[in-house]
């Protein structure tokens, strides 16, 4: 019988598994609707708004999770960390792409 020793007590942030998962979806929103938007040569509609709106939503709430599982105590920090810079990089494009609309 193999006996398997663990010297931590820390496990897996589900919070941070939450938020990694929401950046990843998020950042597959954005890229799909920037994508969408490309080849509609800026009209793409409002369809694209709406998946635009819902990754926006989905990245904010991602970021507030990510933060929310850095404050926890005796779990590893790899997936809120991955969480918090995945959705930041979507809040960053979508930051980038309201400059973008300003000057044209």
């Amino acid at each position: 019988m193999k006996r398997r020793y663990k010297f931590t007590v820390r496990n897996q942030s589900r919070t941070g598994i939450r938020s990694s998962i929401l950046g990843v979806i998020s950042l597959l929103l954005t890229g799909g609707m920037v994508g969408a938007a490309y080849t509609e040569y800026g009209q793409a509609g409002k369809p694209i708004a709406v998946l635009g709106l819902l990754a926006l939503l989905l990245a904010l709430t991602g970021l507030y999770h990510g933060v929310r599982a850095l404050g926890e105590e005796d779990t590893y920090k790899g997936f809120p960390y991955a969480g918090c810079m995945l959705n930041g990089l979507v809040l960053m494009a979508f930051v980038g792409i309201y400059l973008l609309g300003m000057g044209g």
